[in-house]
């Protein structure tokens, strides 16, 4: 059975919002090394003081951004999943 444009379509979404969730993972954990690697633990005294303390709280915020858009992927993937098997149901 030939797919419809709708299913083909939801399908090329399903394909990019798995790219997209795969690519966060990989920059969450980028910026996350890169921190390590920049400050080391809280203890470090490679950086002190307000600087760090304002680096630290940008970075979370940003961090709960890009956790926060990664959820959001993921739940609409799930919209879209759920949708697709709604419309192979057969019809009775």
């Amino acid at each position: 059975m030939a797919q419809t444009t709708e299913a083909r379509a939801a399908d090329w979404l399903d394909r990019q919002l798995t790219q997209l969730n795969a690519r966060l993972d990989k920059f969450l954990q980028l910026r996350t090394d890169q921190r390590k690697a920049l400050l080391g633990s809280s203890q470090s005294v490679n950086w002190q003081g307000k600087k760090r303390e304002q680096f630290d709280s940008d970075f979370k915020s940003q961090h709960d951004a890009l956790v926060g858009l990664k959820e959001a992927a993921a739940s609409f993937q799930r919209t879209v999943a759920q949708v697709l098997a709604e419309t192979q149901k057969p019809l009775h």
